[in-house]
């Protein structure tokens, strides 16, 4: 069901006239130190992780009906495309969050597999734009590509998250209703008196999230002063408010 849905999507896509300026929800997901665990793993067994991992989280592109995209690198992209009869949003959102539990379950099969102490993390980046989507022809296949400044920031935001975060930007939470905002924990983890502390339905520019000394910094100069939040989970706006302790 889920890839015959995803197939309508596509066939109704190569209907249009291509290129053609499209309203979409862009994600881009990168393993963290990569580099590092492919020098701890013999070949074979990077290779079998990577694909593990890309097959299993493939599974949520097609059930939210994404549409891969052409990323370089190791790294997945996908494109959310806005449709009648369905948000496009919030199945980006939902994808993400499902690929990262996804992901904590491999990294724990891995773990007891390898007996090593390496986490993996993918991290994730969200954005939503309008922007000309179109094909390009490879020797044997056909791709689908999106140009311009909404895929760029969502790689720029995928590189800046940290240990299997999901980064949004506050443009993309600002299109969603408020019925819909309610069903999702964000916000911006903080540092107060020595100890971390998440202030929900909040926001943080690039520039407030990085060091000057952070190496990073001229990477990401491009979005500095991008508002931005990180994604957590869905919740059930009926259910009852935390009861905060201590």
């Amino acid at each position: 069901e889920f890839l015959s849905s995803r197939e309508k999507v596509i066939n109704d896509l190569l209907k249009q006239r291509m290129p053609s300026l499209v309203s979409l929800c862009v994600l881009v997901a990168d393993l963290q130190d990569s580099v590092k665990i492919s020098a701890e793993l013999p070949p074979a067994e990077y290779f079998e992780l990577i694909n593990a991992l890309w097959k299993t989280i493939a599974g949520s592109f097609d059930k939210y009906q994404g549409i891969h995209g052409k990323h370089a690198g190791d790294g997945m992209l996908c494109y959310f495309i806005k449709k009648p009869g369905s948000n496009y949003i919030m199945e980006g959102i939902k994808c993400a969050l499902e690929m990262s539990e996804k992901t904590r379950r491999l990294s724990n099969e891995w773990k007891v597999r390898k007996g090593w102490t390496n986490d993996l993390y993918l991290n994730i980046g969200l954005n939503e734009g309008k922007e000309f989507f179109g094909t390009v022809q490879s020797a044997s296949n056909i791709e689908f590509t999106a140009l311009g400044d909404s895929i760029n920031y969502t790689g720029r935001l995928s590189d800046l998250a940290r240990f299997g975060s999901i980064l949004a930007t506050k443009n993309m939470i600002n299109k969603l209703t408020p019925e819909e905002v309610k069903q999702i924990r964000f916000g911006v983890r903080r540092r107060s008196e020595g100890r971390e502390i998440f202030v929900r339905n909040s926001f943080s520019r690039v520039l407030d999230l990085l060091e000057p000394s952070d190496p990073r910094y001229n990477k990401f100069l491009e979005i500095i002063t991008l508002p931005v939040t990180e994604i957590v989970e869905l919740i059930d706006p009926y259910s009852p408010p935390e009861i905060q302790t201590g």
